[in-house]
């Protein structure tokens, strides 16, 4: 029995459309977050942690459409995410080479991050689901998906330094993503503890909607999913075009055969 891996049967060609669209899922992502979760959700100003269970719930009552609206549409954007986790896995795996233990936790840790948005983004769809519903029951349904969405930043983190580790070893003349770009990841990386200062407190720069807390580990993390995106599609476009260049014919021998028989001969001298 042969133990001979089979030959792909889907064009080289069709295969680099499809990762150059999953390197497109990062901006697809973000766009349908900034809509659903930032603008619809209207969780660009988020209920304070430090409001009361009935002012929590009045806020869950006023934008109760837009927060199931974008709510849904945040757990739509998953698909996408998930989709550009795996390309990016794809991408490591061709520099860290047969045993790709970084390139398959990442991986693992962007799928874990589907997971949590799918849960936080359900339970803050729960918690405005029953405009009537009392008000330490909304703040409880809130303070779960903060947190969970928050405290899980470890997870985010060992993505990015795993595609970090990676990428600071890619020795390609045509490097995946720049030097400066790992080690921005690496410091990223270590910048998201601030997202654990919710666990600690209900007001100021670290609870879930201060400062520390959550704006900055949400502009990390789409600096990061949407700066590696674009490095991934120029590395796929480079392909491409290797491609093409390949692929470009050259001149058929029997016409350059017979524009060599058909070249007049010399005239003779005198």
């Amino acid at each position: 029995m042969s133990s001979m891996t089979p030959a792909p049967v889907m064009p080289v060609r069709v295969n680099l459309r499809h990762q150059l669209f999953g390197a497109w899922c990062a901006p697809i992502f973000s766009v349908l977050t900034l809509a659903g979760w930032i603008g619809f959700a209207h969780f660009y100003d988020p209920a304070a942690a430090s409001l009361s269970p009935a002012a929590t719930a009045d806020f869950f009552r006023d934008h109760r459409d837009g927060i199931l609206l974008g709510g849904s549409l945040f757990i739509l954007a998953c698909g996408p995410l998930a989709l550009w986790t795996a390309q990016l896995g794809l991408q490591l795996r061709e520099i860290e080479g047969a045993s790709p233990l970084m390139a398959i936790g990442q991986v693992l840790a962007g799928v874990s991050i589907v997971v949590i948005i799918v849960i936080d983004a359900s339970l803050w769809m729960g918690a405005a689901y029953r405009p009537g519903a009392d008000g330490q029951i909304v703040q409880a349904l809130n303070d779960a998906a903060w947190l969970g969405f928050l405290i899980a930043w470890p997870i985010l983190s060992m993505q990015m330094l795993c595609a970090a580790v990676v990428t600071l070893h890619d020795r390609r003349d045509e490097r995946l993503v720049p030097r400066w770009v790992s080690w921005a990841s690496v410091v990223g990386a270590i910048a998201l503890v601030t997202a654990g200062g919710p666990a600690f407190t209900h007001s100021g720069p670290f609870a879930f909607d201060g400062l520390l807390g959550m704006y900055v580990p949400v502009v990390i993390w789409g600096a990061w999913l949407d700066g590696h995106a674009w490095y991934m599609r120029k590395a796929v476009r480079r392909r491409q075009l290797a491609l093409d260049a390949a692929e470009e014919p050259g001149p058929d021998p029997r016409e350059v055969a017979e524009l060599v028989a058909f070249q007049p001969a010399p005239a003779p001298d005198g």
